[in-house]
């Protein structure tokens, strides 16, 4: 959508230009009034409008004839109320907000002046029939309902510049956050944000949403969406025209969306995504899940909305407000965010652009979305203000990785319409892309129990992913300006962009107008927020195949850095050793972040000696900058096992799987047994809909099996067939279901894949499930948890408490082997009612701690044995 629409989406600063006579501007903050005529009309929501700024050599975009009357108003007096929707089709949006009466269209209108109106100015609108419906504070403007002779005879009156349509304003509709390198738990984006300083989570910012409501508050049965609840600070309602409607400039209050599928609860959606504190175990957290909110309603529950330039100028009004927290911090408003839009195009001058612009120069970080029409040269309102970090989306495919990532084709593009300024910077817009495809996030659907989850896609999603990452950076330097932030964002914006279309360059360098700037990256705003002339390690990605490792280095800015070593540490007890380089490179990247490309890319391959193989180590990029050694932070990764004959997928669906779930697969009664590691070491995750007891939280694992032991068992069959035993335990609020389970052996002939029949599987609470391949009657292990060889917690923490439960059988002691067949400890057991137990601190023979890696455990007589998985 574009108009005020709920958007289910940096290196120079740019000078604002000066707004004529601020001073004069205010009309008093109780300056709205009510006429009988209006009140009661119901009104579509309007987000696109027109400003005019000073000096302005050119006529303002909806005035070409510069006669002060807007064209849209002219084409509607013209052709008739149809004119006033998307090409002219009244099941289109409507543009601009036009009544139908009898005899005459009434137009809503703004009428703009070129001082603080007067007594005298507001009685000449009165005596034409034009009520003065409400005053912007922060501008010389006032709003009124006229026929177009009215509109005509208005635009007449001294010190009129231009009588103005309201435009109707529209929406714009967990992998994202790792994506721009805000937190990654498997690290497969490293560093993050998260990583290198996890206190920052927007702690004492406040950030303003100007959208449908958020529902963080319970109504009935529902208790307010988890991810938003207790967060609100306070909030206003500005959903019609009519001023007893609106909330007072002293007034605060809380509103809600009722609009169900009309709005797709698009305000929760988009506060989720850059405030939100996640489902269980903190699953799709927002990007700054301590910062706080202030709840806007501008959009109605049809989804749109006529007062956006009156909710901006209470935020104005608002920017230094105590809201009443305890906490002396969450004070004011540090950040708006607009998920909206306008159908029609921009230079900058209507209405809301300039009172975004007006509230960046009053020092709130203002972010809008660019829109969803697909068009090219169109930059909406109010995303077109000077100032205002406009933001495209980006498809990272749900992954954290960029190979896959694509630009989506409903992206409106740039630049901006001139405005004659002189400054032909503030036409670079947008200025950045970030995630705005299938984006999870909450659903605050008052219908459901506030535990619902989902995917919406636009610029309207791309937007508050930049909002909070301006949280994260005004918690980390509260004294930088907005223009210090936008410049941070568009200095580091990740470009070239592979797949984006090449677009029309501009007066900067670094912008093109399909991108902006690039791809938002957090973890290098946040460098470049600490310094902006050191040397950025940006990335390092660790990743392995069977055999090999590669190390992948991203640098930024590199200041006088002659070579990057890609260094190396042992495990000793879950903390590196001492660092070696393994390989070095020769520094050949960016001396600024000034020019079209901001990354450096470097890649190193080593193979694997058998004897490290399944080993864990410790990796980081080592430089010397102007005679200082610099290190990035260092990220761990075990090695692969070996060559692989066969790959194990399991997917299971748990909202408390690293603390309720063991699991593994065993190949045969006899052979080797592979872990399933926890949350950090799945391939994909998803959110699912369904209850959070039973189960809404989806994990993939894709478990490697290496060549030996392994491959006597394969492919599975009646006499050789692959288990997979899950056990649930530890909490009784919390089951699950597996519902894949598939083993695709690689055969020297191709691959042949066997899948599990019976799926999906309930897991029971207290015990063990066994699901097999080939199909074969799936059941419970009646005897509970204590059946068999158990090892719990599995994965474990080195040097930490681990139990073993044995069988019977089993003997009278446990034996613990390495991955290259070593024994490195042996453990007591003691007898139970059901076969025999032990406490294990995870340490070898000698009383250290054992280092991090795979280990088997088996006990003195009988086949069975057990894979644990030691963390650091």
């Amino acid at each position: 959508m574009t108009q005020a629409r709920l958007k289910t989406p940096l290196a120079t600063s740019i000078p604002m230009r000066p707004l004529p006579k601020p001073a004069t501007w205010s009309a008093g903050r109780n300056a709205r009034s009510s006429h009988p005529a209006f009140a009661g009309v119901a009104l579509a929501c309007a987000l696109a409008l027109t400003v005019k700024p000073a000096f302005a050599a050119q006529p303002f975009i909806w005035d070409q004839d510069t006669n002060g009357i807007d064209d849209r108003i002219e084409l509607v007096d013209s052709l008739g109320y149809a004119a006033s929707f998307e090409l002219g089709d009244i099941s289109l949006r409507q543009r601009i907000l036009v009544l139908q009466d009898v005899p005459n269209l009434l137009y809503s209108v703004y009428v703009r002046w070129d001082h603080a109106p007067t007594a005298g100015d507001k009685l000449a609108l009165t005596l034409l029939g034009m009520p003065v419906l409400s005053e912007i504070e922060a501008l010389p403007a006032t709003r009124s309902l006229a026929t177009f002779a009215q509109v005509a005879s208005a635009s007449q009156l001294p010190g009129v510049e231009r009588v103005e349509a309201v435009p109707l304003l529209y929406p714009e509709t967990r992998d994202g956050t790792a994506a721009i390198g805000v937190r990654d738990a498997s690290s497969r984006v490293f560093p993050t944000i998260a990583s290198a300083a996890p206190g920052a989570q927007g702690h004492g910012q406040v950030v303003a949403f100007l959208d449908t409501g958020i529902n963080d508050e319970a109504e009935g049965g529902y208790p307010g969406h988890e991810a938003v609840a207790g967060r609100c600070l306070g909030g206003a309602l500005f959903i019609s025209a009519d001023p007893l409607s609106q909330t007072p400039y002293s007034g605060s209050m809380n509103p809600a969306d009722h609009g169900g599928q009309v709005t797709h609860s698009h305000a929760t959606h988009v506060a989720g995504i850059a405030v939100g504190a996640g489902a269980t175990g903190g699953y799709a957290a927002g990007v700054a899940p301590q910062a706080k909110f202030i709840d806007v309603k501008v959009l109605n529950d049809a989804g749109n909305g006529i007062a956006v330039p009156e909710a901006l100028d209470w935020c104005i009004a608002n920017r230094d407000r105590d809201w009443g927290s305890p906490d002396p911090t969450e004070r004011g408003i540090d950040v708006i965010n607009l998920s909206l839009s306008s159908p029609d195009a921009s230079d900058g001058r209507d209405i809301a652009s300039e009172l975004a612009a007006r509230a960046v120069q009053l020092g709130i970080v203002v972010v809008a979305s660019m829109g969803n029409d697909g068009l090219a040269g169109h930059v909406p309102s109010p995303a077109a203000g000077d100032g205002v970090i406009a933001v495209g989306a980006w498809n990272d495919a749900r992954t954290p990785e960029p190979g896959d990532d694509s630009w989506p084709a409903f992206n409106n593009t740039g630049p901006r319409a001139a405005d004659d300024d002189g400054d032909a910077n503030d036409e670079l817009k947008p200025d950045l892309l970030a995630p705005g495809v299938d984006v999870l996030s909450a659903n605050g659907d008052v219908l459901s129990d506030g535990t619902r989850w989902q995917r919406l896609s636009g610029t309207s999603m791309a937007a508050p992913f930049v909002s909070g990452v301006c949280a994260l950076l005004r918690e980390r330097a509260p004294a930088a300006s907005p223009a210090q932030i936008r410049d941070w964002l568009r200095a580091t914006a990740r470009r070239p962009l592979p797949g984006a279309p090449a677009g029309a360059s501009g007066t900067d360098p670094r912008w093109s107008s399909t991108r902006g700037c690039g791809l938002l990256d957090a973890y290098a705003a946040w460098l470049e927020s600490g310094s902006s002339t050191l040397t950025q390690a940006r990335r390092l990605v660790i990743t392995g195949t069977d055999v090999s490792v590669t190390g992948t280095l991203w640098t930024g800015r590199e200041a006088g850095v002659s070579t990057f070593a890609f260094e190396r540490a042992p495990d000793v007890g879950g903390a590196p050793g001492a660092f070696a380089a393994v390989d070095s490179v020769p520094a050949a990247g960016l001396a600024t972040l000034a020019g079209p490309a901001s990354v450096t890319e470097y890649a190193r391959t080593w193979a694997v000696p058998p004897l490290e193989r399944g080993q864990r180590f410790w990796y980081r990029a080592g430089y010397t900058e102007a005679g200082v050694r610099r290190a990035s932070p260092a990220v761990a990764f075990t090695s692969a096992g070996g060559p692989r004959v066969a790959t194990l997928e399991i997917r299971l669906v748990h909202d408390a799987l690293d603390s309720d779930i063991l699991a593994n697969v065993q190949a045969r009664s006899d052979g080797p047994v592979f872990a399933l590691p926890g949350t950090a070491g799945a391939a994909s995750s998803d959110w699912i809909d369904g209850s959070s007891s039973t189960g809404t939280q989806a994990w993939t694992f894709r478990i490697p099996v290496p060549a030996g032991p392994a491959g006597a068992f394969l492919p599975p069959s009646n006499d050789s067939p692959w288990t997979l035993t899950v056990s649930d335990g530890g909490s009784s609020t919390n089951t699950g279901r597996v519902d894949e389970f598939k083993l695709t052996w690689h055969a020297p002939g191709g691959d042949q894949v066997f899948t599990a029949e019976a799926l999906p599987q309930q897991t029971l609470e207290g015990s063990s499930i066994q699901v097999r391949i080939p199909a074969a009657t799936s059941g419970v292990d009646g005897a509970g948890l204590e059946s068999g060889l158990r090892v719990w917690p599995n994965p474990a923490r080195s040097g930490r408490l681990l139990r073993f439960s044995l069988p019977p059988a089993a003997g009278r002691e446990a034996r613990v082997f390495d991955i290259t067949g070593s024994e490195v400890a042996r453990v007591r057991l003691t007898s139970t009612a059901t076969g025999w137990q032990a406490d294990w601190q995870a340490r070898g023979a000698d009383g250290r701690a054992l280092a991090p890696g795979l280990y088997f455990v088996r006990g003195r007589a009988g086949p069975t044995s057990r894979v644990v998985l030691l963390d650091p």
